[in-house]
């Protein structure tokens, strides 16, 4: 009853606000942060009851289609694991973040912003918990609507309608060779129940066209390159909510998608285009990080540098080790945690100066203390440094790396170093040397803006430290569900 609980506070917390007069600002955001804390609150609960030795727990079928001689598409099945547990509970944290962040940031219709943040995290978690393959496109797919609103009405400039456009119709076009492929599983086999699929064995002919299918959508969605064109976009004109939610859990939607169905589904194909995938990632890896280098606007830096990091997770997936897998889950984690709190740095910077060219400013050490530090902490896990939950991610990842081949581990091994060189370049040319005149006046970090920060650097930190807390969980889901 886990999901269908958190389901039901989601939709009271929709039908509150939508009960709420638009004028009441104070109100609204009082309402939708206290609804926030409390699923957050039930959430933490329910990791403190979860049972680690487990695979699937909280089984919960639902008859979507009635039966009949024409069409028995089968019982839904809604639960969680290992995997998907960790992704809800990241959707959740986020979800208060965006709130708090976007608190003074979003003045005009301010309800309906608010509402499609709770409708996205509605989605979030069915995406996460169903256990089929229809279910699970229909809910990837209706997640483009509330975020393509985010991006093209709240949206902070002037292109803000065509980087929704680009975010809306790559995911979408991306997606419908998947639609397809589920159509001609549902023939071959009779059902769409991720259960059973997976206990049946297709030829390699199909699996090989299965595969593309869903690799098509999936990697655009996390993205790889090349069709990464729409990320640096759709970042730049994002406010900042819907900035921390695409780096936060949108991204991971892709990277869930080949954990989830990759492997476990097509096998054969899985690893007779690993190869090229992992050749893709390794070009992702290092293309990024040089691109990243040379970028002059804050947000699209930090953009570039997700591509980088989601060309990790890809490469870990597709080694097809136990470690690959470990290494995937944690980085996307780990990323989730530290790219939405670089992307709210950039909307802090912003706001007081209503601007985010990296030229701009210097010197902010001075003026901006506390926020500098706690930049410094995300820069600093942002490039792997030891005793954050990133250096665990890399540190696996190289080493899944390595053991596939040394070439691959050398090429993972120069992306780390350049990720090195963008991070403290961007962050020695923005917040050391001499204060720049423009920004003497600038006001420190204010209380709400810290409480929002606080809770990703604490976790980058103890998770960093002890990362057996995410094992635990992971660790009969990550070995039973991949089939390794």
């Amino acid at each position: 009853m886990f999901i269908e609980v958190l389901l039901l506070i989601i939709v009271v917390t929709i039908t509150h606000l939508l009960l709420t007069s638009r004028t009441s600002i104070n109100k609204l955001n009082s309402v939708s942060l206290g609804w926030s804390l409390i699923i957050l609150i039930y959430n933490a609960l329910f990791l403190l009851l979860y049972n680690k030795g487990l695979n699937f727990q909280i089984y919960s079928s639902y008859n979507w289609l009635l039966e009949s001689n024409i069409l028995n598409w089968g019982d839904i099945l809604i639960t969680v694991d290992g995997i998907s547990l960790f992704f809800i509970t990241l959707s959740i944290l986020l979800t208060p973040i965006c709130i708090i962040m976007s608190w003074n940031a979003i003045d005009n219709l301010k309800k309906e912003f608010l509402i499609s943040l709770f409708i996205i995290l509605l989605l979030l978690i069915g995406v996460f918990s169903i256990m089929d393959i229809i279910g699970f496109y229909i809910l990837f797919e209706a997640i483009l609507i509330p975020m393509f609103l985010i991006i093209g009405i709240w949206g902070s400039r002037e292109e803000k309608v065509k980087a929704a456009f680009y975010f809306f119709f790559y995911t979408l076009i991306g997606s419908l060779l998947m639609l397809l492929c589920i159509f001609k599983l549902y023939s071959l086999t009779g059902t769409t129940n991720y259960i059973n699929l997976v206990t049946i064995e297709l030829p390699s002919s199909i699996q090989f066209w299965m595969f593309l299918g869903f690799f098509a959508s999936l990697s655009v969605k996390i993205p790889m390159i090349p069709f990464h064109i729409w990320l640096p976009q759709a970042h730049v004109e994002a406010p900042v909510a819907g900035s921390v939610l695409l780096a936060g859990i949108l991204l991971k939607l892709g990277g869930y998608g080949f954990l989830r169905f990759g492997y476990p589904l097509f096998p054969i194909a899985s690893e007779h285009f690993s190869p090229f995938i992992i050749i893709l990632s390794l070009v992702a890896i290092v293309y990024a990080s040089f691109t990243t280098c040379r970028q002059t606007d804050i947000k699209r830096l930090i953009a570039y540098s997700s591509v980088s990091h989601m060309g990790l997770v890809t490469l870990a997936i597709f080694c097809h080790s136990k470690e690959g897998v470990i290494a995937s889950i944690i980085m996307m984690i780990a990323h989730g945690l530290v790219s939405s709190g670089l992307f709210m740095g950039s909307a802090v910077l912003y706001v007081r100066h209503h601007s985010r060219a990296i030229r701009y400013f210097r010197g902010l050490v001075v003026s901006m203390p506390i926020f500098s530090i706690l930049t410094l902490i995300l820069i600093l896990a942002n490039i792997g440094f030891p005793l954050t939950l990133n250096f665990i991610a890399e540190f696996l990842s190289i080493l899944t790396a390595f053991n596939y081949s040394k070439i691959a581990g050398i090429i993972t091994c120069l992306g780390a170093l350049m990720s090195t060189v963008y991070a403290l370049y961007f962050y020695n040319r923005v917040y050391f040397g001499s204060l720049s005149k423009h920004l003497l006046f600038s006001r420190e970090m204010l209380e709400f803006e810290f409480q929002a920060f606080l809770p990703l650097i604490l976790l980058t930190i103890i998770l960093g430290l002890f990362p057996n807390i995410i094992l635990e969980f992971m660790l009969p889901s990550s070995l039973i569900n991949i089939s390794l």
